[in-house]
């Protein structure tokens, strides 16, 4: 799991300072970025990237008048 250091963080060893951008194991990311030391790296990569299915579009539905039941 890639992620940029948002605070000082000890790391194998080094200090990764804020915006050092560094590489963990999945848990521990999601330990860092839950106590609010790192965040994600999103890489716009799409040839790592699986495709996605495109969803087809659903059509839209007319709105259906609305009655007025008559009570006495």
């Amino acid at each position: 799991m890639k992620l940029t250091a948002i605070k000082p963080i000890n790391h194998e060893g080094e200090v990764k300072t804020e915006g050092t951008t560094f590489e963990t194991l999945e848990q521990h990311g999601r330990e860092l970025i839950k106590k609010g030391y790192a965040v994600l790296v999103v890489e716009d990569n799409p040839a790592e990237q699986p495709e996605q299915p495109e969803q087809p579009e659903q059509p839209e539905q007319p709105e259906q008048p609305k009655t007025k039941s008559k009570t006495k």
